[in-house]
């Protein structure tokens, strides 16, 4: 498994639609606040984003799609100067038929078993932006969001779920794009910058595919085909933390979801982990996380 799939796969990602509905006249909307990462799609018509982070209003039209990676504070609007005060005016559900004048929105969050300590989040810019027909999109995002909105509008049997797995997929995609273009802009550190690293990225897939090996710095050197010196170097600058530091924080990540979705026994857990006694499992993992391990398996 690659390096993306499996954290991915580790903090459990999940959509929730909070909106699907349709705009008329004047309005405003807003759902940031919820601590969750925040998506916003335009499926017709064209609207206003006012954000904390932007200078002015984005106008966003018909197939624009937006990613809030911090949950900055905005709003979406019918226009700038509308006045209208936020959440006042109700939409309308494409059960009612589609609005040719009016605004679709599809809007939701992107929640993660692990959200408060996702190293991937934390190395991603404030928002991501995507226009409808950009070249930057590639035929497989530009395909997906042409589905989510014929989706949308068709409000079929079970659009709520399908949309919910669709939006999942997207954003998989949506991050895949911005490592690939870190690798060709050179981003000086994160874990999107590592990922786009191939010589570090190889010893990240080793160690997230196999978090049990006692991995030494010397071995992930060899996999990274870099001298040891020069790998701990580069991989501390990207990563802010020795490979150790990441291996050790990497571990109790799965160990938690073991702990909490499994109910797995600590010595259990432990040995998946790579540990030798139950204790120092028990104590690494109090370091990392500041839980018990018996706490977290009875939440």
């Amino acid at each position: 498994m690659d390096s993306l799939s499996a954290i991915l796969n580790t903090f459990r990602l999940e959509a929730e639609i909070i909106q699907s509905a349709q705009y008329c006249g004047d309005w405003a909307i807003k759902t940031s606040g919820q601590g969750h990462v925040t998506f916003h799609f335009v499926t017709q018509g064209c609207c206003y984003l006012d954000a904390d982070c932007f200078d002015a209003p984005l106008l966003m039209n018909a197939g624009d799609f937006i990613l809030f990676s911090r949950d900055a504070n905005h709003k979406l609007e019918s226009s700038p100067e509308c006045g209208v005060p936020v959440n006042s005016v109700k939409s309308l559900s494409y059960t009612e038929g589609l609005q040719l004048e009016s605004v679709g929105l599809l809007c939701g969050y992107f929640c993660f078993s692990h959200a408060a300590s996702n190293p991937l989040l934390q190395s991603l810019p404030e928002y991501i932006y995507y226009q409808a027909g950009s070249s930057e999109n590639g035929a497989a995002i530009q395909g997906l969001l042409d589905v989510i909105k014929a989706e949308v509008i068709e409000n079929g049997s079970g659009h709520t779920i399908v949309i919910n797995r669709l939006t999942e997929s997207l954003f998989a995609l949506l991050l895949r794009a911005y490592i690939n273009r870190a690798r060709e802009a050179s981003l000086a550190t994160g874990l999107a910058a590592a990922l786009a690293d191939s010589r570090i990225s190889r010893a990240l897939d080793a160690i997230h595919n196999n978090p049990e090996t006692n991995w030494s710095v010397h071995e992930l050197a060899e996999i990274a085909t870099m001298s040891r010196s020069a790998f701990a170097d580069r991989f501390k600058v990207l990563l802010q933390e020795p490979p150790k530091t990441y291996l050790s924080r990497w571990r109790m990540q799965n160990a938690w979801i073991w702990l909490k979705e499994e109910g797995a026994t600590t010595i259990d857990v432990a040995n998946r982990c790579g540990y030798e006694s139950e204790a120092a499992f028990s104590k690494a993992f109090k370091k990392v996380t500041g839980q018990t391990p018996g706490s977290v398996r009875n939440q």
